[in-house]
């Protein structure tokens, strides 16, 4: 499946996360020092918006419960999740966020 461009590098600096909408999919991502990483963004235990949560090196923190996923595979680190979460194929062209739906 092609790459689809999510969003500029604008609009997600170092250091911040945005949620994105397409194709059918709610994503988040997150820019953490240059390297983007792309989820769905969504934790498994309630729900909350993982685009919303802290992030510490290549980890997020759900915003509500503090459960813990890496954000270069999606796996669930610490309760109350029980599960991770989808993580995407992402490549940055030029100013372009790209992500691979499959």
């Amino acid at each position: 499946m092609p790459f689809v461009t999510l969003a500029t590098l604008a609009e997600v600096p170092p250091g911040k996360s945005k949620q994105v909408k397409i194709e059918g999919h709610v994503l988040a991502v997150f820019n953490v020092g240059g390297t983007c990483y792309v989820l769905d963004d969504y934790c498994p235990h309630k729900g909350a918006p993982l685009s919303q949560g802290p992030v510490a090196g290549t980890d997020v923190l759900c915003p509500w419960h503090l459960a813990r996923f890496d954000l270069v595979t999606g796996r669930h680190l610490t309760p109350p999740a029980k599960r991770g979460v989808r993580s995407y194929p992402v490549q940055v062209v030029g100013e372009e966020i790209q992500v691979e739906l499959r």
